[in-house]
C-alpha cells in the first residue's frame, strides 16, 4: 500500500518531504523495505512497535548473528511473552531471512525520534498528555497515550500553547466512528485508518491539508468486523 500510496501523491523526491507517523515495523508484509525507504528518502518518528523492539534489544541483545543464528535468548520461553503478540515475530523472520543485518536496522529505527516539528505541526506517534508542557511528556506518553488524550475534549493545551497542530497515529480512526478516513480537528489530525487491520492507509498534505487514502485490497471484508466489533466492544474512552 506505501508504493501506491507514493504513486497517488506523485511523489518526487526533489520537492516533497514524506514522514511517518512510525510504526515502520510489525505492520505489513515487508517491513524491511519500509525501514529502508524511510532510512533513504524520508523521516519518521518512533512508534511504540519502534520502542518494543528497543527493549527487548536493550534485554536480550541483537536477534541473530552475522550468519542468521537466532540468539537463543529471543527464542522460546520468550516467545510466549506479549512482545511476539504484535507482530514482531513476522517482522523478526523478514529482516533474518532477507539477510539484512540486525545491528544496522535496529540501529536505524533506535535513531528515531519521538517527535518532529515542521512549520506549524508537531508530529508525534500516539499524542501528549494534555495537562503537561511538552518539554515534560515521556516517552511512554508520546508512543502509547490513549485515554486523556483521545477523549479530550476541545483544544489540546499543550499544543496551543506550543502554536502547533498536532499529527499523530497510533489509534485507529474507526474508534472514532470513521472508518477509512482521517480524523481532522483544528488542533490535531489523526492519519491512522487501521492498516494493521487491513483498512487503508494515508497521507496527509501539510502544505494544503489534502488527503490522499490507499484502500486495503481487503477493506471489504473487514469493515463489517470492523463494524459489528464497534457495536459490540466499549471502545475505552
Amino acid at each position: 500500500m506505501f508504493a501506491e500510496l507514493l504513486e497517488r501523491i506523485d511523489y518526487r523526491p526533489e520537492t516533497h518531504v514524506i514522514v511517518s507517523v512510525g510504526d515502520l515495523v510489525n505492520r505489513g508484509e515487508n517491513s524491511p523495505a519500509v525501514v529502508h525507504w524511510f532510512e533513504k528518502n524520508g523521516y519518521a518518528v518512533r512508534g511504540n512497535h519502534e520502542d518494543m523492539w528497543m527493549n527487548f534489544w536493550a534485554e536480550h541483545g541483537l536477534p541473530y548473528d552475522e550468519s542468521g543464528e537466532l540468539n537463543p535468548k529471543w527464542d522460546s520461553p520468550t516467545r510466549t511473552c506479549a512482545f511476539w503478540e504484535n507482530g514482531q515475530m513476522a517482522t523478526l523472520c523478514q529482516f533474518r531471512f532477507g539477510q539484512f543485518p540486525a545491528q544496522e536496522w535496529l540501529e536505524y529505527l533506535a535513531s528515531l525520534p519521538h517527535a518532529i516539528v515542521i512549520g506549524d505541526y508537531l508530529i508525534v506517534h500516539a499524542g501528549v498528555d494534555p495537562n503537561r508542557p511538552f518539554e515534560e511528556q515521556d516517552i511512554d506518553t508520546l508512543t502509547w497515550v490513549t485515554r486523556g488524550f483521545v477523549d479530550y475534549p476541545g483544544e489540546i493545551p499543550t499544543v496551543a500553547r506550543m502554536g502547533k497542530r498536532l499529527v499523530v497515529g497510533h489509534c485507529e480512526t474507526f474508534l472514532f466512528g470513521r472508518i477509512g478516513e482521517p480524523v481532522i480537528r483544528p488542533d490535531r489530525v489523526h492519519i491512522d485508518l487501521g492498516t494493521a487491520n487491513e483498512i487503508g492507509l494515508a497521507a496527509f498534505c501539510l502544505n494544503d491539508e489534502r488527503v490522499v487514502i490507499v484502500d486495503s485490497p481487503k477493506r471489504e471484508w473487514q469493515v463489517p468486523k470492523i463494524r459489528a466489533y464497534l457495536q459490540e466492544a466499549r471502545v475505552p474512552w
